[in-house]
C-alpha cells in the first residue's frame, strides 16, 4: 500500500490465495485464530474498508481509511480535487507520488474535508452571497481580509460563503445609516484606490474604532458599506509619521515568521495582524520604500504565548506535524478563527495544552 510504483493492489489482489484459505477451510481453525487475528488487525490499518465489508469473518463496521478512489466513490467528487485539498491540508506530502487506489489517509480525521468541498463556491456566487464587486472581492483577498479557503490555483471553487457572511455581519454592526444622497462618503474599494491606503489597513481602522463606517440603505451587502473620504484622508495623515523605516536587525517580517510557523498564506496571517489580534509593526522597508508588517522578538513572544501552530507543536513535542493535526482533529480542538475569518493553521495556545501533554506522553512511551 505505501509503495510509489503506480502498481493497483486490492483485497484479492497478491494476498488473494492467503486470504481465500484464512478465510474458508482456516477460519475456525483454533490453531490459526492468533494469526487470523493478527492479518485481520493488520488489514484493517492498510486497507480502505467499507462498512460491511468481510474480512476474515469480521464485518467491518466503520471506515477507518480512506483512499483517494473510495472517497471520490463515496463523495462524487474527482480525485484530483481531492488530491489538492488534502495535500494542502496535510494528509499527503507533496512528493507523494502513489496511485490513488494507494494514496490513503486517516478517514476521520480528514472527513472534515469532504464534508466541506461539496459547500465551496467560485467568486461570482460569493460576490452575490456580500454583495461585492469583482474589484471589492480582490481587495479583500489581497489584504486577508477575506482569505479562500484553499490557495490551489487549479480549484475554481476556493471560497466559503459563510466567512464572507461572517465579514459582512461584522462590517455591518460597525456602520451608521448614510442617506443615499450624503456626499462625501464613499466605498472602501475607492477611498483605497484615491488614497492608497490598504483596504485591511482601513477595515482595521474601523474595529479599532479610529474610523467611521457607513451603510447606504439603497445598496445591498459590501459595496453599500462606505468611509467618509475626508476622515480617511485626516487619519493616513496622522498615520503617516509612523511609518519610519526599519533598521533593527533583531526584527523579521511577519511573512518570514508565518513561513517558519508553518503558516502558508502570508495574507492569512496578516489577516491575525491588521485585525489587531497580534503585535506587529508597520514599517517603510529600507530597499523597497514599500510598508510592510516586521515583529520583534517581543513581538514573535507575546503570539507564542497566545497561540501555536502544528509546525511548532511538532518543534515542541518531537511528532510530527501531521500526527499533531490528525490528533487536534481527533480531539475536537478547532484552529481559531478572528470573527469567523480563516486565518490558517493557528490554535489557541491554552486549548492544545491537553494534546501537547498526550503527544509528550506518546513520546515519551
Amino acid at each position: 500500500m505505501r509503495s510509489q510504483d503506480g502498481g493497483y493492489i486490492v483485497n484479492q489482489g497478491e494476498l488473494g490465495p492467503l486470504l481465500r484459505h484464512l478465510s474458508g477451510s482456516y477460519l475456525d481453525d483454533d490453531a490459526f485464530a492468533v494469526y487470523v487475528e493478527i492479518h485481520r488487525d493488520y488489514c484493517l490499518k492498510i486497507w480502505p474498508l467499507a462498512p460491511g465489508d468481510n474480512l476474515l469473518g469480521h464485518t467491518v463496521s466503520e471506515r477507518r481509511l480512506h483512499s483517494l478512489t473510495t472517497a471520490s466513490k463515496e463523495t462524487g467528487i474527482g480525485s484530483t480535487v481531492l488530491d489538492d485539498f488534502l495535500t494542502e491540508a496535510g494528509a499527503f506530502e507533496p512528493s507523494d507520488a502513489r496511485a490513488d487506489a494507494r494514496k490513503t489517509f486517516d478517514a476521520k480525521a480528514w472527513q472534515h474535508i469532504l464534508d466541506e468541498i461539496p459547500t465551496l463556491v467560485g467568486p461570482i456566487a460569493l460576490r452575490r452571497a456580500i454583495g461585492a464587486t469583482l474589484a471589492e472581492l480582490n481587495g479583500l483577498k489581497a489584504d486577508g481580509v477575506l482569505v479562500p479557503r484553499t490557495n490551489v490555483a487549479t480549484i475554481k471553487s476556493p471560497w466559503r460563503i459563510a466567512d464572507g457572511q461572517a465579514l459582512l455581519e461584522e462590517l455591518e454592526a460597525y456602520a451608521q445609516p448614510v442617506a443615499p444622497e450624503e456626499p462625501g462618503w464613499e466605498t472602501i474599494q475607492l477611498v483605497h484606490k484615491r488614497l492608497d491606503l490598504p483596504v485591511g489597513g482601513i477595515i482595521a481602522a474601523i474595529r479599532a474604532g479610529f474610523l467611521r463606517l457607513g451603510k447606504r440603505s439603497d445598496v445591498f451587502g459590501y459595496h453599500g458599506l462606505v468611509v467618509e473620504i475626508t476622515e480617511v484622508a485626516a487619519f493616513k495623515a496622522k498615520a503617516a509619521p509612523t511609518l519610519k523605516p526599519s533598521t533593527n536587525q533583531g526584527e523579521m517580517t511577519a511573512a518570514v515568521f508565518a513561513r517558519s510557523a508553518g503558516i502558508r498564506g502570508k495574507v492569512q496571517f496578516l489577516a491575525l495582524i491588521e485585525g489587531g489580534y497580534t503585535p506587529a509593526m508597520l514599517v517603510l522597508n529600507p530597499t523597497t520604500r514599500r510598508r510592510e508588517w516586521r515583529m520583534s522578538r517581543d513581538d514573535i513572544a507575546a503570539f507564542e504565548a497566545s497561540y501555536t501552530t502544528p509546525t511548532m507543536l511538532s518543534a515542541e513535542t518531537g511528532a510530527h506535524w501531521r500526527t499533531i493535526r490528525a490528533v487536534l482533529q481527533s480531539e475536537g480542538v478547532q484552529p481559531f478563527r478572528a470573527n469567523g475569518l480563516d486565518v490558517g493553521p493557528v490554535y489557541l495556545r491554552n486549548e492544545v495544552e491537553p494534546v501537547v501533554a498526550l503527544l509528550k506522553s506518546q513520546e515519551g512511551k
